[in-house]
């Protein structure tokens, strides 16, 4: 168990093994689809709704990882990444930026406030990586929100915020991208149900849109929880917890709002343009 902010960039600074790199570098056929977020951005919900829309609403599986593998950590968590997948299009999941990612497929990104994203970080490791009675919001922050990656090793955990929101948004990758905001889910997800669908060229009828819909609403998958749990060395993360929207308001110190508000006037900002989070959001909206 982590103690230290000295022991959590140690934990962010180990470099990808060599499997990770070569499923990173494997080219994806035209109609694989990645899901790839910044963590807690809703990658597990996304990857719901678009296997049940291949899969005619089908949840057999045990765990959603049978059906939905990781491409940099699968083989840490047994996914044969060239095992033939018995539902079409192929779907697979990542934290990698965009220009990381293996050129070629469809990739869908979920935006969500960072505010939001940060506190749901926190909450999703506390207890398994770390003692939250020792590492504070703060320096989880720093270490795996803050943290400039212009420099340092390969990794699903050397994470900025922002920058791959930026890359997200600059790179140009071989392939098409699919933007939604996890706002948006939430308040329509019928129309990120549709979004998805025509995206992954599925023409689903109104009747399975409706069964999708149900199947990837909080209720519906906190009941089923177990199957969408990540299991670790250190114990089971929880995929499934609230989802909430606007947590940030109550969990974020006034000061540590002011330093994410200026990381995204360093990084987006210059580079799109956007003042806050809340012009990107307007920009995907799934009402345009």
């Amino acid at each position: 168990m982590i103690e230290t902010e000295e022991q959590l960039l140690q934990n962010v600074s180990q470099p990808f093994e060599a499997q990770a790199l070569q499923a990173l570098a494997e080219p994806m056929e035209a109609t694989e689809v990645v899901i790839s977020t910044f963590p807690k951005c809703g990658t597990t919900w996304a990857a719901q709704i678009a296997h049940g829309l291949r899969s005619a609403g089908d949840v057999s599986f045990g765990n959603i990882s049978e059906v939905f593998p990781w491409i940099e950590m699968g083989y840490r968590f047994g996914h044969d990444l060239s095992r033939p997948q018995k539902f079409s299009p192929h779907l697979f999941k990542s934290h990698m930026q965009l220009s990381e990612l293996p050129p070629g497929g469809k990739v869908i990104n979920i935006i969500r406030n960072p505010g939001d994203t940060l506190v749901s970080y926190y909450n999703f490791w506390s207890g398994v990586l770390f003692d939250p009675d020792v590492i504070s919001i703060e320096m989880m922050a720093r270490q795996f929100f803050l943290l400039d990656r212009s420099s340092g090793p390969q990794n699903m955990f050397r994470l900025n915020y922002y920058q791959h929101l930026v890359d997200f948004h600059c790179a140009d990758y071989d392939g098409q991208v699919l933007y939604i905001a996890y706002e948006d889910m939430k308040l329509n997800l019928p129309a990120a149900v549709r979004r998805i669908g025509r995206f992954m060229e599925l023409d689903p009828s109104k009747i399975l849109q409706q069964k999708v819909v149900e199947q990837a609403t909080f209720g519906f998958m906190s009941r089923h929880k177990e199957k969408y749990q990540e299991l670790v060395p250190g114990g089971v993360l929880e995929m499934v917890v609230t989802g909430r929207v606007g947590d940030s308001k109550q969990k974020i110190s006034a000061e540590l709002q002011s330093e994410l508000d200026q990381a995204w006037q360093r990084y987006v900002t210059p580079m799109l343009g956007y003042q806050n989070y809340d012009q990107l959001h307007d920009s995907v909206s799934l009402s345009r």
